[in-house]
Order: C-alpha cells, then sequence, then structure tokens
C-alpha cells in the first residue's frame, strides 16, 4: 500500500473510534428512559477521558515535559486511542480483544509512517493510561454507589 493510503487509514481510526463511543454512549436508551443516567454517567466518563489528554497535550506544550525526557514528543494520536479504547474495553466488553487489537495495529502503523517512535507512544500511554485507570477507577465506584443504593 501506498503512503498516501497507509496515511487515510491511520486519519480514519481516530473517527472511528469516536462514532463507536458515540454508539457506545446511547446504546443504554434501548432499556428505556430509565437508563438515562447510564448514558450521562458514560457521556461524563468519556468528556473526562478526553479532556485528560487535552490537558496534559496543554501542559506539555507548556513546560516542555516530553522534550525534558530526552528528545520526546507527547503523541497525541497515541493519548487520544488509547482513552477512546479503554472506554470502549469498559462500556463494550464483549469486544475487548477487538479494542487491544485495533490499537496495536494503530501503534504499529504510527511508527511505519514515522508519526512518532516506539518511546513517544510508550510514554505517552504510560502517563495518559495510569490517569486514565484512575479516572476508570472512579467511574466505577460511583457506578456501584448508584447501583447500590
Amino acid at each position: 500500500m501506498s503512503f498516501e493510503t497507509l496515511d487515510r487509514i491511520a486519519d480514519s481510526y481516530i473517527p472511528l473510534l469516536v462514532v463507536c463511543c458515540l454508539i457506545s454512549v446511547v446504546m443504554p436508551f434501548q432499556r428505556g428512559v430509565a437508563a438515562a443516567g447510564l448514558v450521562a454517567a458514560r457521556f461524563a466518563l468519556l468528556v473526562a477521558l478526553v479532556a485528560m489528554v487535552y490537558i496534559w497535550m496543554f501542559a506539555d506544550a507548556y513546560w516542555a515535559i516530553w522534550p525534558a525526557l530526552g528528545r520526546l514528543d507527547y503523541s497525541t494520536h497515541t493519548a487520544l486511542a488509547l482513552v477512546l479504547v479503554m472506554f470502549l474495553w469498559v462500556c463494550v466488553a464483549r469486544l475487548r480483544w477487538l479494542w487491544i487489537g485495533s490499537f496495536i495495529a494503530y501503534l504499529l502503523l504510527m511508527r511505519y509512517q514515522a508519526y512518532h517512535t516506539f518511546l513517544d507512544m510508550l510514554t505517552t500511554a504510560l502517563v495518559l493510561g495510569m490517569c486514565a485507570v484512575g479516572v476508570l477507577y472512579v467511574y466505577r465506584c460511583l457506578q456501584g454507589r448508584v447501583d447500590h443504593s
């Protein structure tokens, strides 16, 4: 495949994930209006995860965090793909391996296309992954409180 074709594939990955996330946000409406709370909770979770990506992006732009680590680059592509895949991992659990496989393929494609180095992607994924696990933990705790009260 040509560079341009692979570039189009890479460029379509995150929008495709966003569509999947939005579908999974509204899916509980199939259960009726009573599921509106779950829809709102999922939407809030998605917004929090995406906001975290851009907060880190702006923090890196302001304080040059990644360049200070040795000429690295914060990978917004990796960060956004990771949090969207983590969201889908939680909300559409039956397709977990599809989400993980697609994310790994995306990382390999970004490396092949020379968008980022593996170290750029790894450091971004570690930082954002740890933060996202914290956000998902809070979400699960709040979800448990709502289900049990």
